[in-house]
């Protein structure tokens, strides 16, 4: 009875229902272990991709031989990065990553670089056409395209991509500009082919920059004399440098043109109606100051504290309030101004100065000379000491011959006299220079009508 509890017939249905589940489970199971395994494989294949051993980068590729990136990083290392260096292996990895991805525009530059390695331009410049009409905004592209024409002297097919790089990649600019230049010899063809046109001035004053970098000072102020005949206003800073190596090189005449000009864009604030004939830049310090070309500059001394738009002014909203804080006796230029000039002529510099607590006999006082020749011109007001309110200061002083710039200061003498040290406030406003009254051609003074 008990044999008979599991009889024939019912053990063959279990035994089938239980073989049709393991089919079933199989069916449903087996495409997951075949996407695990294609997974691992993957996986394995990326881990062995990030090395820099070919076996390893073979053996990536026999796990997933349609990974356009595996072909590229055997392209590299036959190309470039082997001892036995195989150009034409790394060619042939290079063209099967762009096969895999057509659309992938570093494949094909690095097929185009490749090419160009073996010498072959055909080749190269069809797969340079393909990068870039991938990747026409990529500046590495065009870099690469500008080299490759430079280099097998094909200069009017190097010029545009020369230009596109420069709009894209502003930064490079200098770098550009030297190679351009080194090829062709020519500034101005450079300006014309290479220096993007349009409206925006940055990369033309960038090369106007380097041009007087380079000793091409006399180009340079050409190109910004077209540059800047009908520019939008732009940053002062994109001026600044070539401004001061004009007033380094003693380019006076040029420097006080492009000055015009800047204030003619509205660059730098022309002076107003009442202003016109001062010959001084923000004399009544509305403005902070530029710290370049004819505007105030200042010297940065630990024991000196500036405020250039102080409320207590003489007439305005802002004077220069200078602090000496600590006690010193040194001769010290805390400020001054570059100031255009005519020779043989006498001008009239007045002020308004007062003070607090200066503690020497040799107090702040405003100071002229001719930086060109210091012993031809070299004159100084009186100077202001203890506690005094707003008054006046003035001098007189006669250019030479040769005089086209002078130097305006704040400036302070050593004192000979106990007690020497110095500390105090200096206030200083509504600062002028005007072409005194009467003055004959020679310079000297007539009287007054």
């Amino acid at each position: 009875m008990i044999v008979q509890f599991f009889s024939p017939r019912r053990f063959e249905f279990s035994f089938g229902s239980r073989w049709r589940a393991s089919v079933f489970l199989l069916a449903i199971g087996l495409p997951g272990l075949l996407v695990a395994a294609q997974t691992i494989r993957i996986a394995l294949a990326a881990t062995l991709g990030e090395s820099t051993a070919p076996a390893d980068l073979r053996r990536a590729l026999a796990h997933d031989p349609a990974n356009p990136r595996l072909h590229q990083r055997l392209g590299l290392l036959h190309s470039y990065f082997m001892e036995d260096r195989d150009p034409a292996e790394g060619v042939k990895h290079f063209r099967r990553a762009t096969e895999l991805n057509p659309d992938g525009a570093g494949y094909w530059l690095d097929l185009a670089e490749a090419y160009l390695s073996m010498g072959d331009t055909a080749s190269a410049d069809a797969a340079l056409n393909r990068a870039l009409e991938l990747s026409p905004m990529t500046p590495r592209f065009r870099w690469t395209a500008a080299n490759h024409y430079h280099q097998a002297d094909r200069l009017e097919a190097a010029w545009p991509q020369f230009r596109r790089f420069l709009e894209l990649s502003p930064a490079y600019a200098p770098a550009t500009f030297q190679l351009c230049l080194r090829a062709s010899g020519d500034p101005q063809l450079i300006f014309e082919k290479v220096v993007p046109s349009g409206s925006n001035p940055r990369l033309k004053l960038m090369y106007v920059g380097f041009l007087s970098a380079h000793g091409q000072i006399d180009f340079a102020y050409r190109v910004w004399v077209q540059t800047v005949a009908n520019a939008p206003p732009f940053p002062f800073a994109w001026a600044r440098s070539y401004l001061e190596r004009l007033l380094a090189l003693g380019r006076d005449h040029e420097a006080v043109r492009v000055w015009k000009d800047l204030e003619r864009l509205g660059i730098v604030t022309p002076p107003s109606t009442e202003e016109a004939d001062n010959l001084v830049f923000n004399g009544n310090f509305e403005r902070p100051p530029l710290k370049a070309g004819f505007d105030w500059r200042s010297r940065a001394f630990p024991f000196l504290e500036f405020d250039f738009q102080d409320a207590t002014a003489y007439q305005g909203t802002g004077c220069l309030r200078l602090d000496i804080t600590v006690k010193n006796n040194a001769a010290r230029e805390a400020l001054y101004q570059i100031v255009p000039v005519a020779p043989n002529q006498t001008y009239l510099l007045k002020a308004y100065v007062r003070s607090e607590n200066i503690t020497s006999d040799s107090g702040p006082r405003l100071r002229v000379l001719d930086p060109a020749c210091p012993g031809c011109l070299s004159v100084s007001s009186e100077t202001t000491v203890g506690t005094t309110s707003w008054h006046p200061v003035s001098l007189n002083f006669s250019t030479g011959p040769q005089t086209r710039l002078v130097r305006l200061s704040v400036w302070r003498a050593r004192s000979r006299t106990f007690p020497t040290e110095i500390t105090g406030s200096f206030w200083l406003d509504a600062v002028s220079v005007k072409a005194a009254s009467g003055t004959s051609e020679k310079g000297a003074l007539t009287p007054a009508p």
